[in-house]
Formats: C-alpha cells, sequence, structure tokens
C-alpha cells in the first residue's frame, strides 16, 4: 500500500503528458542522453512509456538515445550498460519507434592511455582535467553536431535533477527561462529539455523499483549495483558547464580527480575483489602525479615547468596497466592504443622503448605484429620526412617537434596558445643554431 501511495503521489503523470506534448510540437529530432545510471534510466523509460501511448502515425520525429563510452570506464558498468543498450535496440525495433541507439567514444588520439602513457599527460586533478573535454564532450558533441547538421536543430534531453546536489541545482537555475520548458544551449541550433528536473531520489527509486522496465530490463540489478557502489552517475556531459564525475560517482576506473574512489571501494566490499589491482593502480597514478622524479622539468610547449612524465614512468605505466590487465583477465587497452602509444614514443624519444618488448615481458609471449608494424611505419614515415626535409632544407627535428606541439591541442575545442607554442620553438631553434659552432668553409 504504501508503494502504489507513493506511485501515485509522483508526478510522472504530469511529465508524461508533457513529454508527449513536447514531442508532438515540432519535428526537431530528440536526443536522449543514457549513461545507464538511475537518472536517465527514469528519463528514457519515461519516454518510452509516453510514446507507447501514440498512434504509430505520429510516431515521425526522431529519436537518438546517445551514450558516451570514454573507453576506461568500469568493466562491470560497462557489461551492463552495454547489455541494456541492446535490449533498448531490440525494444525501440519491437514498438516501432523512429529510434536509434549510438554509443560514442573518443578518437585515437584523444584517449585516456593514449595521452597519458603516449604523451605524458600527468594524472588528471581539479585544476588539469584535460580528460573531460577529449573523452566525453568531444565525441557527444560530434555526434550532436552531425544530427543538428542534417535538421537544423535538435533537442537534448537529459536526466539532470536539482536535487543532485547544490551546485547541480545553481547551475540548472542559472539557464532556466521562466515560463519555458526549453532552454538554449551554447552549441548552435541546440536546446536542452530535462523533463525529471524537480524529481527527488526517492521518486526516483520508487519510480525504477515499481514500475516495469519496458525494454525488460532489471531496475532491481541497476539498485543493486548503487546499494553496493554507494555511487552516484556520470550523466552525459555535452559542456563545460556539466558537472564530470568528481565525488566517486560511477565512471571511469582511472579517475585521479577524486581522493578516493569509494564506488570500486564499495563493489570490492561486496564482493567484486578482482577490482583490486585496478583500484591500487589508480591510487598510484594518483601518487605519482605529483612525484618530480616522475615528471620532466619542462612542459610540452617547451616552458618553464613541471612537464609531462618522463620516458621511464610512461614505460612504467604501461607495464603497471598491462600486469592489471593479465591479472584481472579484463580489456583495459586496446592493440590501436598501443599502436598509437609507440607512433609518439617514436617521435618523442630517439631511443624509444618498444612497446611490443614490454608486453611480452608481461605476457611472456611476443606480439609479432605490433612489433613489425611498429617498426615498418616508423621507418617508412622517417623516411618520407627526412627525404622532404632535405628538399626544403628543413631540419627533420624541428618538423617532428612543431607537428606535435599542433597534435597536443588538435583534441582540445579551444586552441589557446597555439601559435606561441610555434613562436617559442622556432625561437629556440633558432637560437640553438645560433649558438651552435660553425665549421670553416673553404675558399
Amino acid at each position: 500500500m504504501l508503494a502504489e501511495a507513493a506511485i501515485a503521489e509522483m508526478p510522472y503523470e504530469a511529465i508524461s503528458n508533457e513529454i508527449i506534448d513536447q514531442y508532438l510540437a515540432d519535428d526537431r529530432p530528440w536526443i536522449v542522453g543514457f549513461s545507464g545510471g538511475k537518472d536517465s534510466t527514469t528519463l528514457l523509460q519515461l519516454v518510452f512509456y509516453a510514446l507507447q501511448t501514440l498512434p504509430k502515425k505520429r510516431l515521425k520525429k526522431e529519436i537518438h538515445v546517445l551514450c558516451n563510452d570514454t573507453l576506461v570506464e568500469n568493466p562491470a558498468v560497462v557489461r551492463y550498460i552495454d547489455d541494456t543498450l541492446n535490449k533498448i535496440r531490440v525494444a525501440g525495433e519491437r514498438y516501432k519507434f523512429p529510434m536509434s541507439v549510438v554509443k560514442v567514444t573518443p578518437t585515437l588520439a584523444d584517449s585516456f592511455w593514449v595521452n597519458l602513457i603516449g604523451k605524458g599527460y600527468p594524472s588528471p586533478n581539479r585544476f588539469f582535467r584535460w580528460c573531460t573535454e577529449r573523452m566525453k564532450i568531444n565525441p557527444t558533441n560530434e555526434y550532436i553536431h552531425s544530427i543538428v547538421g542534417k535538421y537544423g536543430e535538435a533537442i537534448i534531453l537529459l536526466g539532470t535533477r536539482k536535487a543532485e546536489s547544490t551546485n547541480r541545482k545553481h547551475s540548472m537555475a542559472q539557464y532556466e527561462r521562466k515560463g519555458k520548458v526549453l532552454r538554449k544551449h551554447v552549441l548552435p541550433g541546440v536546446f536542452v529539455y530535462a523533463p525529471i528536473a524537480n524529481l527527488s531520489d526517492p521518486h526516483i527509486w520508487t519510480y525504477l523499483l515499481q514500475v516495469p522496465s519496458p525494454w525488460d530490463g532489471d531496475n532491481r540489478k541497476l539498485f543493486t549495483l548503487y546499494r553496493n557502489a554507494s555511487g552516484g552517475e556520470c550523466p552525459l556531459v555535452i559542456d563545460t558547464s556539466t558537472p564530470s564525475c568528481g565525488n566517486s560517482r560511477f565512471g571511469c576506473w582511472v579517475c585521479t580527480v577524486v581522493d578516493e574512489d569509494k564506488s570500486m571501494e564499495g563493489l570490492i566490499d561486496t564482493g567484486e575483489t578482482w577490482m583490486e589491482p585496478m583500484l591500487d593502480m589508480r591510487d598510484w597514478l594518483k601518487k605519482i602525479r605529483n612525484d618530480t622524479d616522475m615528471r620532466e622539468k619542462h612542459r610540452r610547449n617547451l616552458t618553464d615547468g613541471l612537464g609531462p612524465f618522463t620516458k621511464d614512468a610512461r614505460v612504467a605505466v604501461l607495464r603497471r596497466l598491462l600486469e592489471v590487465q593479465r591479472e584481472t583477465k579484463q580489456n583495459l587497452i586496446s592493440d590501436d592504443e598501443l599502436s598509437g602509444i609507440q607512433w609518439i614514443w617514436h617521435h618523442d624519444f630517439h631511443d624509444a622503448p618498444l612497446v611490443a618488448d614490454i608486453y611480452a615481458e608481461v605476457y611472456e609471449e611476443d606480439n609479432g605484429s605490433m612489433r613489425h608494424d611498429s617498426a615498418e611505419r616508423r621507418k617508412s614515415e622517417r623516411e618520407l620526412l627526412e627525404e622532404i626535409c632535405a628538399e626544403k632544407g628543413v631540419p627533420p627535428e624541428l618538423v617532428e617537434q612543431l607537428v606535435q606541439i599542433e597534435k597536443d591541442k588538435s583534441g582540445l575545442m579551444r586552441r589557446h596558445g597555439l601559435f606561441q607554442d610555434i613562436d617559442m620553438a622556432l625561437k629556440k631553434y633558432l637560437k640553438r643554431t645560433e649558438n651552435a659552432p660553425r665549421k670553416n668553409s673553404s675558399t
């Protein structure tokens, strides 16, 4: 009786009616942000049930269920989300919704391990959170841009709620427009719709545990996951105003922005002991960030200051990651990322370590294809670069350095300081050449 009374008091019927009104209001496509957590699950479930009340001939507006995978999510959560996305896709087809289910990932150049192990970026913290834009905002916005480019405008549905935190409440209030259901987003042609903004946590859980999943999902399994981890969820991050993870929510297992990963600790305490090596590595990554012996004495843009991880540090991180991957039997880094790391090392170091050798040491087996591909690619690239530079009278080392500076900025929406960094590199090169001893010329 108490559960039925709680359901009756919930405003979900009003929300459902509003969803129907907004769906029929125009033909602008919907992009529903889905992270697999309780809030985005509630949002999508409400959308499903609302659309089921409409006759098939009125189901014309496209719906894109959009999920972001940073490629360093907790493997247990990834398995749950992948299974859920498949069920959503099947259910959408069964109900004949004009729906597509999409999971976006960062590009190879923007992936976590390519930047941390390859380029030596220090483990992220609150002051240098280089991961959010590369791994969350960029892939998500690229998909949104593709939809806006096709239709002119789009509406993003988010499961953000004011009750989540004081910061979230203030952030949402900042962008609200009095009397308006939609708010303008910073992206051109994009509007935001947050149907469950005023729901509380009890509203969310009561709804999920009492109303069956329309895609035959198991909301009690989701509840158990939350209870075991005592965590929240990482929202779909579409701009810098959206609070990213950083207070022990479900998200990247390598997140060093938080002091402690309480969600992973909770999962370990409730039986997921295979995660222990991953938690130990996360703690280690956070610790070595401030170890001056592990960091270069100059930044990648050649200015003074604590710079990227040293060559030895990058090798140590890769070796430990592969050891953790072998011990946990999880796929924590892809072959493409390993190849990307090798490519960067060849450009950063004259005596670049071989990723294939490190892999062979950890797994006690040789990855011949990785070794061959890396060597052949490096050889052909170097020969081509030297040939072109010889024709132009430019040193290959300078070109490699300038290309790397541009690549360091390529994953950013705001490429601030690019030209200054290039100018500084050229000036330092000219200064070195001026100071270099000149050979006597014979007449």
